[in-house]
Order: structure tokens, then sequence, then C-alpha cells
């Protein structure tokens, strides 16, 4: 996603009291199990939802457009 697009876009207070705080917590949840599954440091778990990141971000379509994207 351009930086123009980061910038431009704001959740309404309905998405995020209602689907991105939530989503939050369930990704931090899941996050801290996967912890505990795996015996591992945190710090691993960290670095894979780092991977997780660049990965979406390197796959979105609008991600590679200099001309920003459909949401601004």
């Amino acid at each position: 996603m351009s930086d123009n697009c980061e910038l431009k876009w704001q959740p309404t207070k309905d998405q995020l009291d209602n689907m991105i705080l939530p989503a939050y917590t369930d990704m931090a949840k899941q996050s801290v199990a996967y912890v505990n599954k795996f015996g591992c440091p945190p710090e691993y778990v960290a670095d894979m939802l780092r991977d997780i990141a660049d990965a979406l971000t390197s796959i979105h379509p609008e991600s590679e457009s200099d001309s920003g994207c459909s949401c601004c």
C-alpha cells in the first residue's frame, strides 16, 4: 500500500469497536497460544507475524502501484 493511502484511510468508530479491536484481541490470543504450543520465546511468534505482514504488503495489488490505491 502506498504511504498516501495509509495516511488517508481511517477506520470508522464502528469498524474500530466492532471489527478491528476484536481482531487485534483474537490475533494476540492466538499468538500467545502459539508461544505455548510451540514452547518458543515470544520473539519467534513476533517474527512470524512480521513475516506475514511483509508478505501481505508485498502481494497486495495496490502495494505495487505508484498511483495510490482504490481506498483513497
